[in-house]
């Protein structure tokens, strides 16, 4: 009894503060509430709303409040309550079909139908009721298609790939998994895009195909990101580097692997957790263990060792233990230390199994062989065997599992199959009595017709002759337009030509003549003793010759883009400011590009980092080159000053040196992207057919 007066006082003060509440304050209370975790208050709204707004007086609103507040129920893990509350709302809108409503009102019906046949498929999976979840999660992603709510569809996808992976059925989440991936790529959130890419690696990584897990790992990287410098991204990012070394070291791709691994390292910062630091370094001297580098390995072993008590991750401190533990077995006399923290692991993986259980007991086992206690190797090798039987007994079981779903799945379809065949053998039936009955309604109207035709005739005629015009002057004006591209196309590449040309004849002109002059009065003024101002020339003249060279064209005529690439990032390493971070994808070593083509990219470089030293003002550069199967991507980024976008329509053409890296990009073929903000550096993003 007292509970009751409370929550009738509580009602009752609630209604005084807040007068008369609409639905729409309901559910924007009952949010409020539930986002900042006060679901007691959340309770009590939803209670009030209860008694003011029902199925009865107004059901869509009434709809909407509920599927809001057992939403919030998922999130505070009472799936049962929120089961029972969306049950009750799906069965109502079913009721409400047949009613007619304005086209708002059913907008937020569907709306509220899709939401809560979504929040049913999570609190099943979350209850690991997998098959019931499948099937909710299924009509989710149709009624959010319906909705065309593309956001919550991926979200729906995205579910039903980890419903699919929790029943075993590797193939299918990698399905719903790469769906979710193709929406959030096109509505370009990639954070989320990132996620996904990295659980579809994982499972293809659990299928033990190792090069679809290394392409999908690395979709990460080329990813255009417009913040990399927050600490969050940083972070993110030095765990994607790491985890796409560990499936390059799965695929034997040593170097590769320590490459990613050696950048992860270069961008830990002494702020970071030191969970983080373990995870790496750990990674690390596994890596330049498999490569044969003990020492080097033993260095960054210690090292994740410091980070060790600081760390709240259990699993990567016992893996780190296992790995120390099995290197000082293999490659050291410290059999001691290899039994301690051997055995340190073994005692995690027991009390929580995983792969590593079996390798730890072999380990110890290997270990106390070499001790000269074979009784206690004796019993750890059997209890490896007997452990890993139980794994394999348990995979068994588990692919058996997901075949068995799978199963199930083609019988419903093919039951689904059958009724539809069925439908569709008494469906043509249906449309023969109909067509029999139409065509003589066509044979009367044809008749109709062809009296109205014959009037018609000469109408029809004069209107071909003007649509025969009509199509002759859409041809000349293609034409012209065609004339105008052609043109447009010499005109750029006079131009380029013209721009080398110049460029040449001004480094003759300076290294022949001006270069020349300058040596000659530098020597006439060394022997006249005038020293300081025979210095001042040489160096003037030093100058004048590094411009010539500058302006001179490069021969790329025996070296391939890779290479000129590298080239360049390491003339470019000398800089002290700003800093180079360069990335050059190994696929660019493959590529056949013409030496002009080659010129024209180098050409594009040379004028996009001459803007950042020039006016950027600054502190680092990121070179990023990757290709697909058609395309070569450049991304040039910098945290300088950056500047106003929208004071120009074309960015492109604002400048010169701008307008000249759009005209070489046509003559490649291909496109160019400014992305700048005051303060906020600048991203230039370029993509050239292979």
């Amino acid at each position: 009894m007292d509970n009751y007066m409370k929550k009738l006082i509580l009602s009752f003060v609630l209604s005084i503060f807040t007068g008369y509440i609409t639905a729409n304050n309901f559910v924007q209370q009952i949010q409020q509430y539930g986002d900042n975790g006060d679901f007691h208050r959340m309770d009590s709204i939803y209670s009030l709303a209860k008694q003011q707004v029902n199925y009865q007086n107004d059901p869509v609103a009434a709809v909407e409040i509920h599927t809001t507040y057992a939403t919030y129920l998922n999130s505070k893990r009472e799936y049962d309550k929120a089961y029972s509350i969306l049950k009750d709302v799906k069965k109502e809108i079913s009721l409400l079909k047949d009613r007619r409503f304005s086209s708002d009102a059913q907008k937020k019906l569907l709306q509220s139908e899709s939401i809560a046949t979504y929040e049913i498929a999570y609190g099943l999976w979350s209850n690991n009721k997998l098959d019931e979840a499948k099937k909710f999660a299924h009509e989710a992603i149709k009624l959010f298609e319906q909705a065309n709510d593309t956001s919550r569809l991926a979200e729906s996808y995205n579910l039903s790939g980890v419903i699919y992976k929790n029943s075993f059925m590797l193939d299918k989440a990698i399905l719903m998994y790469k769906k979710a991936l193709k929406i959030t790529e096109q509505q370009k959130d990639y954070t989320l895009s990132a996620i996904i890419s990295s659980n579809i690696a994982t499972l293809y990584n659990e299928l033990e195909e190792n090069q679809k897990a290394i392409v999908f790992s690395r979709r990460f990287f080329s990813y255009p990101q417009t913040d990399t410098l927050a600490f969050d991204y940083q972070i993110n990012k030095i765990s994607y580097l790491c985890n796409h070394a560990i499936l390059l070291t799965n695929g034997k791709y040593y170097k590769n692997a320590i490459d990613s691994l050696q950048l992860a390292t270069r961008l830990l910062q002494d702020n970071m957790p030191a969970g983080l630091k373990l995870y790496i370094y750990t990674n690390y001297a596994k890596a330049l263990y498999d490569t044969g580098e003990t020492k080097s390995a033993i260095k960054y072993y210690q090292k994740a060792i410091s980070y060790k008590k600081q760390s709240s991750n259990e699993y990567n401190k016992a893996n780190l233990d296992y790995l120390y533990g099995y290197m000082l077995f293999q490659a050291t006399d410290s059999l001691t230390q290899a039994r301690q923290y051997l055995s340190n692991a073994l005692d995690f993986y027991r009390k929580n199994p995983s792969v590593l259980l079996t390798k730890s007991l072999l380990a110890l086992a290997e270990v106390e062989a070499k001790r000269n206690n074979v009784k206690e190797s004796y019993k750890l090798a059997l209890e490896a065997y007997e452990t890993e039987q139980k794994i394999q007994h348990k995979n068994f079981h588990n692919r058996l599992a997901g075949f068995e779903a799978e199963l199930k799945t083609k019988e419903k379809n093919l039951e689904i199959i059958s009724l539809n065949a069925e439908k569709a053998k008494n469906k043509i039936a249906y449309q023969t009595r109909i067509y029999i009955i139409s065509s003589i309604l066509i044979l009367i109207i044809l008749l109709s017709c062809i009296i109205i035709i014959s009037l018609q005739k000469r109408k029809v005629a004069l209107k071909l002759s003007q649509s025969e015009l009509e199509k002759e002057l859409r041809n000349k004006e293609i034409q012209s337009q065609q004339l105008i591209d052609e043109m447009n196309k010499k005109m750029t590449e006079r131009y380029l030509k013209g721009l080398e040309d110049s460029n040449n004849y001004i480094s003759k002109e300076l290294h022949n003549n001006v270069c020349n002059e300058l040596l000659a009065t530098e020597m006439q003024l060394q022997q006249a003793n005038a020293s300081q101002l025979a210095a001042q020339l040489g160096v003037i003249r030093e100058t004048v010759r590094n411009i010539s060279h500058q302006l001179s064209t490069p021969n790329f005529s025996n070296i391939s883009l890779y290479q000129m690439l590298n080239l360049y990032v390491e003339k470019l390493g000398a800089l002290k400011s700003p800093a180079l971070h360069p990335y050059i994808a190994d696929e660019i070593n493959d590529l056949s590009i013409p030496s002009e083509n080659i010129l024209e990219i180098y050409r594009i470089l040379q004028e996009i980092i001459s803007n950042i030293i020039k006016h950027a003002h600054a502190q680092n550069m990121y070179l990023t080159v990757s290709c697909t199967p058609s395309d070569i991507e450049v991304i040039v980024e910098d945290d300088g000053q950056g500047f106003d976008t929208s004071s120009s329509h074309n960015i492109l053409t604002a400048g010169l040196g701008l307008q000249t890296i759009k005209e070489r990009c046509n003559k490649l073929q291909g496109e160019c992207e400014i992305e700048s903000t005051l303060n906020k550096g600048t991203i230039i993003h370029m993509r050239f057919p292979v």
